[in-house]
C-alpha cells in the first residue's frame, strides 16, 4: 500500500482520518498521501443569490481557493512533521461535483486506498464529506476505511468480519489485503451474523462451510464466532465493544451487513459505531 487518498473539508472528522492514515503510515509502507478538497460550484449558486442575497462571484471564488490552499500549507507543514522524511503529502483542489471528483481521481491516480472520515453521533458539526460516506463506500472502486471521528489508531492485532451463509465466499477477499505489501496481518474474527437459530448450530451443513472458509485464509490466523441478535448491527457493535478487536472488515456485494440496509439504517449503525474503523473490501478490487 503506496498510496492513500483522502478527501477533507478541514472538520474535526476528516482532520482525525488524516491523522488515523498519519499514525498508520508508521506501520506500512504508504509513500504518498493525497489530500482532496472539493470546492464543486453550481451554476444555480454562481446565478442566484443565497438567502442572505450573496452571489457567488468569481473573486469570490478565487478568494475561497486561495484560502483553502493557505490552511493546506499550514496543514502540510504540521503533517510533515509526523509523517517518515519518504512520505509525500499532495493536495488536489477539484472543481467537479463530488463523486465525481472521486471516481476520477480514483482513475487518475490509482490510490491503493480511500480513507473517509464519519462523524461520531453526537457530533454538532456538520461535515459534506461524513453526510455522503455511504455513497463515497458504494461507488469507490478501492477499498474504502471509514474512520469515525473518536478512532484513534491502535497497532490492528484482531479484526472482526461479519459475514453469513450467503457471503461467505467473500471472505476470499481478505486474501487480497497480502497484495497491500505489509498491511496489517490481523487475527480475524470471523462472526456469523445470520440470526436464523437453525444456522446457528454446528450441523455437518456449518462444518462445510468453516473448511470451505478455512481453505482462503490459511495464511491468517481465525476463529468462528456466532451472533443470534436480530439487529445485525446491534450485534455487531455489541461484540465490537466486547472484544479486543481495532478494525471491523465489511465484505463486499449484496449480502454484505453494510450494504443490505437502508441508508438511513447504515447511517444510524456507523454513528452507533464511534471507534472502531471500517474497511470495506471490494469485488472490483
Amino acid at each position: 500500500m503506496k498510496k492513500v487518498l483522502i478527501p477533507i473539508d478541514f472538520t474535526r472528522s476528516s482532520n482525525n482520518a488524516i491523522s488515523y492514515a498519519v499514525a498508520l503510515s508508521e506501520h506500512s509502507p504508504i509513500k504518498q498521501i493525497i489530500l482532496v478538497v472539493n470546492v464543486y460550484i453550481t451554476e444555480f449558486e454562481q446565478l442566484i443569490p443565497s438567502a442572505d442575497f450573496i452571489q457567488f462571484t468569481m473573486d469570490k471564488a478565487q478568494a475561497l481557493n486561495g484560502q483553502l490552499k493557505t490552511q493546506f500549507e499550514d496543514l502540510k507543514s504540521t503533517l510533515l512533521k509526523r509523517l517518515k522524511p519518504e512520505v509525500r503529502v499532495s493536495f488536489i483542489l477539484s472543481k467537479m461535483p463530488f463523486l465525481q471528483s472521486i471516481r476520477e481521481l480514483i482513475k487518475q491516480e490509482k490510490p491503493d486506498l480511500l480513507v473517509v472520515g464519519s462523524n461520531h453521533s453526537g457530533a454538532t458539526e456538520e461535515s459534506y464529506i461524513s453526510d455522503h460516506l455511504i455513497k463515497v463506500a458504494r461507488t469507490s472502486v478501492i477499498p474504502v476505511l471509514i474512520v469515525p471521528a473518536l478512532a484513534k489508531y491502535h497497532p490492528i492485532k484482531n479484526a472482526l468480519v461479519p459475514f453469513n451463509l450467503s457471503n461467505f465466499a467473500g471472505i476470499s477477499l481478505i486474501k487480497r489485503l497480502d497484495s497491500l505489501k505489509n498491511w496489517p496481518h490481523p487475527k480475524l474474527l470471523l462472526l456469523n451474523v445470520d440470526n436464523t437459530p437453525e444456522l446457528l448450530v454446528k450441523d455437518d451443513l456449518t462444518c462445510k462451510v468453516a473448511e470451505q472458509i478455512g481453505s482462503h485464509l490459511q495464511s491468517y490466523c481465525y476463529q468462528f464466532y456466532y451472533s443470534g441478535e436480530k439487529d445485525v448491527l446491534k450485534g455487531i457493535n455489541h461484540f465490537s465493544y466486547e472484544n479486543d478487536l481495532q478494525l471491523i472488515i465489511a465484505l463486499p456485494g449484496e449480502h454484505s451487513f453494510l450494504y443490505n440496509l437502508t441508508h438511513r439504517s447504515i447511517t444510524k449503525g456507523l454513528a452507533r459505531n464511534n471507534y472502531k474503523p471500517v474497511l470495506i473490501l471490494k469485488n472490483s478490487w
